[in-house]
């Protein structure tokens, strides 16, 4: 729980022991911070080292956020990604699972944060991987200068957080349009007065019943996070039979509570505009996401925001043309947002979609019109023959590589330009006038990827045609292979198959799949609801640092070697009562 230490000799929690144990004695405040969690720390590090010496693959992705929320300064959150085999009853080849570990969160000084993020992660890399023969592999990070400054000062591949570029983008959209602020500020006074007044609650809950609605409550922004107000949008509109009724009968809207019907209208056109954008950024950040699922992604934003578009003409209303320009405008944005246009250029995601089997027969539908799919496979290609020509145990490392040309991928040539921009629509792909099916949540958005050809079916096959391409017979069956797995299935386990079969192509395509898109899993180190860090007091010192790193990966690495935890007479909370002053931690 990342307590501070001194929780240890508050009075409640003595009550508390007493009746629970009343042999136990409890320590002292400083018997935990300076034995306890110490000796914890090194243990479960320990048990940390040896799953990293297991790893399937010589590379290991890093993810990096750097939380500066309050008067305490900034802080850093390291975190691993790599693959560990696995055997399973029954299986002949081992399976590889993905893993993820909290490496450390340190503070940083603030007069030295850039130079700090750069000297904590040289520090890290050094004591996590080069001792345990491994390099590091891509550096995932979103909204932290100093971790993307770091990144590129190191040589490191950086990785843009994908979930935070739609993040930043869907949250410049909704600032963009007056009448948005509007409608989402009537929205959000409705919600607050329900959530203060028990007695609206009970009433509205009423209507609910008789409306014949699920109970459920209407739900308040909990961030300043743009999905947290999709959240309330989808819950009033879910509602909305109820809270009208309510906000009628009580004459709300003379107190300025209400909603007319253009703006009920614009607040379903905005839900419908931004729920797959929600299921991206949802999945992006899922602990099985994979850096191949971000292309066919943008592409499937783009036919979407084309889909509904034609529908928002097609209906009519006060609201139809207001919807069209919306549609219109986040169109816009999507296809001149330069990170995620930059994103179909750079190798990192060519070759992980390409090394995926859901989507390698879909490539050009997926790349831009004009895409080079030669370049790509040639560079394929050429990533097996360096795998093929280094020595065993020795891997080639990324370090003091220049960004982009980590393990040995050149981007230059990049392939030719297309006439339309690479963050812009293919004309001639996907429907132009038909009614698109309506999102259904059941599914994930990679399933619905398969309704606009972008996703090969399992009864249509995946190969992709390798007419006048020379290339080692490694790949070139891969892109002949005409099997592939479900929307849902990781796509890992179809490289595991395979393995004996084209072993370093499939050392190749674990490497890429198993780089997270998102840098999620480091950043809810600081946001989660339950962290330390969302109270205004964070953790401090070293033993507060070295509690989030025990809290972080205690659940994930149980089977740590218990430390020999003695407590001797010096240790007793009766001879330290003055460690009421031990910092927090």
């Amino acid at each position: 729980m990342a307590l501070p230490c001194s929780f240890v000799s508050a009075k409640p929690f003595h009550r508390f022991m007493a009746q629970a144990d009343p042999r136990y004695r409890i320590p002292s405040p400083a018997f935990f911070s300076r034995k306890a969690v110490p000796q914890l720390c090194q243990a479960v590090g320990l048990g940390l080292a040896l799953e990293l010496q297991q790893a399937s693959v010589s590379q290991v992705h890093l993810s990096a956020h750097v939380w500066a929320q309050g008067p305490a300064g900034e802080y850093l959150a390291l975190a691993a990604h790599w693959l560990a085999p696995r055997s399973e009853s029954g299986q002949r080849q081992p399976c590889s699972q993905r893993r993820q570990a909290v490496l450390c969160v340190q503070a940083l000084q603030e007069e030295q944060a850039l130079g700090g993020v750069q000297r904590v992660l040289a520090q890290q890399l050094q004591l996590w991987l080069a001792q345990n023969s491994l390099s590091p592999g891509f550096l995932v990070s979103g909204g932290s200068p100093g971790v993307e400054r770091a990144a590129k000062d190191g040589g490191h591949t950086h990785i843009p957080c994908f979930a935070h570029c739609l993040s930043q983008l869907v949250l410049g959209f909704l600032r963009l349009h007056r009448s948005v602020e509007g409608t989402l500020g009537a929205a959000r006074a409705i919600c607050a007065h329900f959530a203060r007044s028990p007695e609206a609650r009970r009433g509205l809950a009423e209507l609910q019943r008789q409306h014949g609605l699920a109970p459920r409550r209407l739900k308040q922004e909990a961030t300043a996070s743009w999905d947290s107000t999709y959240y309330m949008l989808e819950r009033l509109l879910a509602l909305q039979p109820a809270v009208q009724e309510y906000v009628g009968k009580r004459r709300m809207g003379e107190a300025g509570l209400g909603l007319s019907a253009a703006q009920w209208m614009l607040m379903r056109s905005l839900v419908e505009l931004l729920q797959p954008f929600e299921m991206a950024v949802r999945e992006a950040s899922a602990a099985n996401a994979s850096l191949s699922q971000v292309l066919p992604q943008v592409r499937y934003l783009h036919i979407f925001l084309q889909q509904i578009r034609l529908r928002f003409e097609s209906q009519a209303g006060e609201g139809a043309g207001s919807a069209v320009r919306l549609a219109e405008s986040l169109a816009l944005q999507l296809s001149t947002e330069p990170r995620i246009s930059e994103m179909f250029h750079r190798p990192e995601y060519v070759l992980a979609t390409l090394l995926d089997p859901r989507f390698k027969g879909r490539m050009d539908a997926i790349l831009p019109l004009g895409s080079d799919l030669d370049h790509w496979k040639q560079l394929l290609v050429r990533k097996v023959k360096e795998l093929l020509a280094s020595p065993p145990g020795c891997p080639s490392s990324p370090w003091n590589i220049q960004p982009g040309k980590a393990f040995g991928v050149d981007t230059a040539p990049q392939p030719r330009e297309a006439e339309m921009g690479p963050g812009e629509p293919h004309r001639d792909r996907g429907p132009s006038s038909a009614v698109p099916p309506l999102i259904q949540k059941e599914k994930t958005l990679t399933e619905h990827l398969e309704s606009v050809g972008l996703l090969a079916s399992e009864g249509r096959g995946a190969s992709l045609p390798t007419e006048n391409h020379s290339a080692c017979v490694m790949v070139e069956r891969y892109l002949r292979d005409n099997q592939t797995i479900g929307a849902r299935e990781d796509p890992l386990g179809y490289w595991e198959k395979r393995h004996w079969l084209w072993p370093a192509l499939a050392k190749v395509a674990m490497l890429y799949l198993s780089c997270p898109p998102s840098g999620a899993f480091s950043e809810r180190i600081f946001t989660a609801p339950d962290s330390p860090f969302s109270e205004r007091r964070p953790p401090q010192g070293e033993s507060g640092e070295r509690l989030v790193f025990l809290r972080a990966n205690l659940g994930n690495f149980p089977d740590y070697p218990p430390p020999p935890l003695i407590c001797s007479e010096n240790d007793s909370a009766g001879s330290s009562s003055g460690e009421e002053g031990t910092p927090p931690a």
